[in-house]
């Protein structure tokens, strides 16, 4: 019987075609008002009050944003660093893949950009391109030593918590794997120093600073310097290199406190789960606190290696 309600004959098949035709041209023509409104001749638009309500939708209009046509793709530019913009960025400036690709591998083999025209060099980079994002290039303030020289880097004083970090030693230029340590090889607490001071070191660009950094500051600290291996984006040689020059002092962790910290702030460390997080927040309450990371050790969320990891970030 149903069927019955949706039944047309042929005319009001008909009538409701060019009905479903006429909403919808409707429809495109309030979305292209902009557009096609300013075609029609002064007769039918030269009055003041068509003038004014033109005027107040342009004006309601959001502000067009600033994009260009480069190499067949649409480009937006805005300012930006080229030590430090990652790949999605440099081709939503126009540049073609394998140009951003030319950038990132100038980065990760220890290159940076001093000044603008530095990022001109670059293969592939036309000049008609460069002249057309130079006035967008922001290069922050870069310091590299020169290869096999000395550089003059804070001394390790544990009474000076203003110059965290190094002995002044030369930088060696070689690959250095961890059972190959030579003399005078600078060493450096990870724990302590920034991502100026990374960046000294061969192959360490921005980025790998940066990751480095971020990734200290959401754990809280590295108790191991195995834990770099967990960084994405990290090439062999330099993890190697990292591991025989690095030291790590973990009275620097900074600990979270499992009796008082929210489950927001316990599921964001990278080393706790969403599930982690939740059994810590009903069994403090349960338990009216509680006493020692062993506990967590009786639940199945948390396996050993589990256990093992946290006793450097969780406090009670």
């Amino acid at each position: 019987m149903w069927k019955d309600f949706f039944y047309f004959n042929k005319g009001e098949k008909r009538a409701i075609v060019i009905l479903s035709l006429m909403i919808a041209l409707m429809q495109v023509a309030l979305w292209t008002t902009d557009y096609w409104l300013p075609l029609l001749p002064d007769k039918l638009t030269d009055t003041a009050a068509h003038q004014e309500a033109l005027k107040r939708y342009q004006d309601s209009l959001p502000p067009k944003k600033a994009y260009v046509r480069s190499a067949g793709r649409i480009a937006k530019l805005s300012v930006f660093d080229p030590n430090t913009a990652d790949s999605a960025r440099l081709v939503s400036l126009g540049l073609r893949p394998y140009v951003a690709k030319n950038i990132l591998k100038y980065r990760r083999k220890g290159g940076s950009f001093r000044k603008a025209e530095d990022f001109s060099r670059i293969y592939g980079i036309e000049p008609s391109q460069y002249a057309r994002l130079k006035p967008y290039i922001r290069i922050d303030s870069v310091s590299r030593p020169v290869k096999g020289s000395r550089v003059s880097l804070p001394l390790d004083v544990p009474n000076d918590p203003v110059q965290p970090g190094l002995t002044e030693k030369t930088v060696s230029p070689l690959p250095v794997l961890p059972s190959e340590r030579p003399a005078g090889v600078l060493t450096m607490d990870i724990n302590r120093v920034d991502t100026t001071v990374l960046q000294q070191l061969k192959g360490v660009g921005a980025v790998t600073a940066r990751r480095i950094m971020e990734y200290r500051n959401s754990l809280g600290g590295f108790h191991s310097v195995s834990q770099l291996q967990e960084i994405k984006g990290l090439y062999p040689e330099t993890l190697s290199r990292l591991q025989s020059l690095l030291k790590i002092d973990t009275t620097q962790i900074s600990k979270i406190n499992a009796n008082k910290a929210s489950l927001e702030k316990l599921k964001a460390h990278p080393y706790l789960s969403f599930y982690q997080a939740k059994v810590i927040v009903e069994l403090r309450k349960a338990r009216s606190g509680i006493k020692g990371i062993h506990e967590l050790s009786a639940f199945k969320e948390f396996s050993r290696g589990d256990i093992d990891r946290l006793k450097w970030y969780l406090s009670f």
